[in-house]
């Protein structure tokens, strides 16, 4: 039967082992991530550009093409004041809002980019179906060790 000594220094050692194999598996997630998190930081910034933009125009474009707008339609057709703003406004919008559709159009199709970790799930697996096996010998070998040792009594 072991010493417990020997007991002590196996479960020092299977710490250690322990340690390592998480901090590797823990290295190779962080490795298969780095390209997608790359992505996902352009993508944010094109719907933070996107955001920027549809707050800028809204309040600074806004004025002068409702304004050329409605100076366009006061020259064009026949109709009040108001309704040449009212439709050079509507049409300002709607040309902003075609520009920010764009900025989120490119910003998604970055997202649609962007993919998990391949290995890490595997390899998380296989180290996870070692370390059971290696538990359930070691609890193999305890029992027979335990069957094989006398009872002694006093």
């Amino acid at each position: 039967m072991p010493r417990p000594t020997d007991v002590a220094d196996l479960v020092t050692t299977i710490t250690q082992d322990m340690r390592a194999i998480i901090s590797d598996e823990i290295a190779l997630v962080k490795a298969e991530l780095k390209p997608s998190v790359r992505r996902v930081g352009v993508g944010s910034g094109l719907f933070g550009a996107a955001g920027y933009f549809v707050v800028s125009a809204t309040i600074v474009l806004w004025f002068t093409f409702a304004a050329g707008f409605a100076w366009l339609y006061a020259g064009t057709t026949r109709l009040s004041p108001w309704a040449c703003v009212f439709l050079g406004t509507l049409t300002a919008v709607v040309l902003l809002l075609v520009i920010a559709g764009a900025f989120v159009f490119f910003g998604s199709k970055s997202f649609s980019k962007v993919h998990g970790p391949e290995k890490a799930p595997e390899s998380f697996a296989k180290t996870f179906s070692a370390i059971m096996t290696g538990i359930e010998d070691g609890n193999d070998r305890v029992a027979d060790e335990i069957q094989a040792t006398p009872i002694r009594r006093p």
